[in-house]
Parts: structure tokens; C-alpha cells; sequence
């Protein structure tokens, strides 16, 4: 058996498809991430916002005066660290669109006759950082000048000394802390981390290839090979199992390529527990190994309908794992909370929670939890290639 597990192994070194959709491909895959999260994550990094500022009546107005000193106070410099915001005033309307059409600051800050500000940005803009910041300081200003109104309205005699007027003030604009942060994980999570766990489920799932490959092989039906497999001496039993023995040692290898990339290249962090990954990529590898397996077992069905029901079958199981982009991870929550018995009999979700688990978790219960859950789907598909391969008999070979 083992001789013959090795025979399948170098058969499927030569087959150049396994080889691209099963080792290249999810590291493509991971490539792109890295490609689309790196300039992502350059967007989000915060630095010193170029601001316009049309310097009109209305700003120089008195009711304007807090919304002044306030951009004021963000311009400037900090002990060791740089302003907020980087402020240019426009005496001129048009020239300071044209300022603004120019991209020569980001975001353009006008006052309505009211003191109210206002905000312009770019034609074509992409919703920036810099932006939704700036639009935050505006929008708590508003709210800090509507409770002051409120107050002033319903009890006057609260801002009647300016020691009253200066603590409310720093009350509305302070930055003080007034809930505390508790989080339940090992360490912050990565929404971007969640994609690259959701490329090893798929990862998963696409080395059910392996092992359909080599059960094709077994039968009798569908190949020469396999109508000589089945009148050899060898028991169908044991040849299935050197048929498990090659695919899994594949698709481990497989998994374990896509890990060390994704840690080590796209550098994403498993908190310290790379140690584990090997048990976890184990796992889902022979839950991979059973998928293709079981599926190819089945007598009824052609050759032609199982690569498809397999290619299709490995893109539906990633979508409820998240790899296709923020949709795709609302649906896995949504199903995660309103049909959890779905997430559990997929192996795809499965092998991305089982890297989530190991990386977030202090405890490693959920993690080997995670691992029981695949186990056992991998005993029932197991099940299943097992009694699709007794004897049988055929019309016509």
C-alpha cells in the first residue's frame, strides 16, 4: 500500500494542473491581498491633513469664533509630533476651488451665515481617511455648539460666569475617556487577517482536486487504470487507502506552502501560535482529502459532472468563508448567527475558523473544538467513499 501511495504521489508531481490550482494558485491569491491591502493600508495612515479654509465674512464672523479656535488649536504642533491639520486660507471663493479641484488640500471648510461649517472635497473622491477625520471634527462641533444652544435656551443662569462657559467647554470638546476598552481577544483583530484565513479554507477545499485525481484512478469506469485497479489482487480498501495516504501528504504540503507564505511573506500574525499550524493544516488536509474523495466515489454520476459539481463546490464553500471581499464577510456573519449548523458542515468555514480560533483566542479550546468539528466531517465523507467503492458491477466497460 505504501508503495503504491508513493506511486501516487509521483504521478501527481507530473500533473502540471495540480500543481498550478493547488500550490500556485492560493499563493497568487495571497499576492494579490497583499498587493490590494498594502495600498489599503497606506490610505489609512494618519498624518497631517492639508485643510482650505475660505477666510470670508462669515468666518471672520463672531459666531465662527469657536470653529476658528478650534482649527486653529489642531494646526498646531504637539511636543514631539506633527499638527492635525495643515490650515490655507483663500480670500476668494473661486480660488479656492480651484485649490480644491487642484488637490492642493484635501478638504475645503466653509461657514454659512449661521456659523455653521461646511465641508467640500475633490471631484472623484475616493472617501479618503483624511476626509471622514476631518468630517468627524466638524460633525462634533456641531454637536457641541447644539448642546451649548440647548443649555443657554433651558437654564441660562449654567453659563453665567465664564468658568462655567470654560469647564462645559472642555467637557464637550475634552478627549477624555469616559468608557474603558475591554477586549475578550489575544490580540486586536485584523479584518484584512480575515481574508487570508478565508484563503486557507479555500485552500482547503481546492485540494479536494488531489484526491479526485487519484480515486478517478480506482475506478473502474472511468479510466483504463482504474478497470485494472479493480480486478488486481489488491483489496478496493486498501487501494483507497494509499490513495489517502498520497493526496493527504500533498495537500499538507500544499497548506503548509500557503501558511508559511502568508506568515512569513504577507506577514500576517498568528499571535504566536505558528507552532499549532501544522495540526491545523493536518486536519484540513484530510478533511480535503475526503471531500474529493467522496465526491468522486459516487457511481451515478459522469466524469465530466463531477469536475463540475467540484470546481462550482469549491467556489460556493468559500463564499460563506469570506473570501470574496466585505459582502462575502456579512454573509459568514450572518449565517454565523442565523444558521449556524450551515458554518459547521462546511469545510471551508471550518478550516478558516480553525486558524481565527489559533490566533485570537486565549484559550485554546475553541481552536481544537474547531479541529473535532472537521475531523468528523471528514469521518463522514470518509464513510461515504467507502461504501461507493465495493464492488460494483457495470454494464459496459
Amino acid at each position: 500500500m505504501l508503495s503504491l501511495a508513493g506511486y501516487h504521489i509521483r504521478a501527481m508531481l507530473r500533473n502540471n494542473g495540480i500543481l498550478i490550482w493547488v500550490v500556485a494558485f492560493p499563493i497568487i491569491l495571497a499576492t494579490l491581498f497583499m498587493v490590494m491591502f498594502d495600498g489599503m493600508m497606506s490610505n489609512q495612515q494618519a498624518g497631517t491633513i492639508a485643510v482650505g479654509v475660505l477666510a470670508d465674512g462669515n468666518y471672520q464672523a463672531p459666531a465662527a469664533e469657536p470653529l476658528r479656535a478650534i482649527l486653529g488649536a489642531l494646526a498646531e504642533e504637539g511636543p514631539g509630533e506633527e499638527a492635525f491639520l495643515a490650515l490655507t486660507s483663500y480670500a476668494d471663493a473661486d480660488e479656492a476651488n480651484d485649490a480644491l479641484i487642484a488637490r492642493e488640500v484635501e478638504v475645503l471648510v466653509t461657514v454659512d451665515a449661521d456659523g455653521a461649517p461646511q465641508m467640500s472635497v475633490p471631484p472623484n473622491s475616493l472617501n479618503s481617511t483624511h476626509e471622514a477625520m476631518v468630517q468627524a471634527v466638524l460633525d462634533r462641533y456641531l454637536q457641541s455648539e447644539a448642546a451649548v444652544s440647548e443649555l443657554a435656551r433651558n437654564d441660562p443662569a449654567a453659563l453665567a460666569s465664564p468658568e462655567a462657559v470654560a469647564a462645559l467647554t472642555a467637557d464637550l470638546m475634552g478627549d477624555e475617556a469616559q468608557t474603558a476598552e475591554v477586549s475578550v481577544l489575544r490580540v486586536d483583530p485584523s479584518e484584512m487577517a480575515r481574508f487570508y484565513y478565508a484563503l486557507l479554507g479555500f485552500s482547503t477545499a481546492m485540494g479536494a482536486n488531489v484526491a479526485s485525481v487519484l480515486t478517478e484512478r480506482l475506478k473502474a469506469n472511468l479510466s483504463p487504470v482504474g478497470a485494472r485497479c479493480q480486478v488486481s489482487s489488491m483489496q478496493p480498501a486498501r487501494q483507497l487507502g494509499a490513495v489517502l495516504i498520497a493526496s493527504w501528504v500533498i495537500v499538507f504540503c500544499c497548506l503548509m506552502a500557503a501558511f508559511c507564505y502568508i506568515r512569513f511573506v504577507a506577514n500576517v500574525s498568528f499571535a504566536g501560535r505558528e507552532a499549532l499550524a501544522p495540526v491545523a493544516c493536518a486536519a484540513c488536509a484530510l478533511v480535503s482529502c475526503a471531500l474529493g474523495m467522496a465526491l468522486w466515489a459516487l457511481p451515478w454520476l459522469s466524469a465530466n459532472v463531477k469536475d463540475a459539481v467540484l470546481t462550482v463546490g469549491v467556489l460556493v464553500l468559500a463564499l460563506p468563508a469570506g473570501l470574496y471581499g466585505e459582502p462575502a464577510l456579512g454573509l459568514s456573519d450572518w449565517l454565523t448567527q442565523h444558521m449556524p449548523w450551515l458554518q459547521a458542515i462546511n469545510p471551508s468555514v471550518q478550516a478558516a475558523n480553525a486558524f481565527y480560533a489559533l490566533t485570537y483566542y486565549d484559550s485554546l479550546v475553541p481552536f481544537f473544538q474547531t479541529l473535532s468539528t472537521i475531523l468528523a466531517i471528514a469521518a463522514v465523507l470518509f464513510a461515504v467513499a467507502a461504501l461507493c467503492m465495493r464492488r460494483q458491477r457495470y454494464a459496459s466497460l
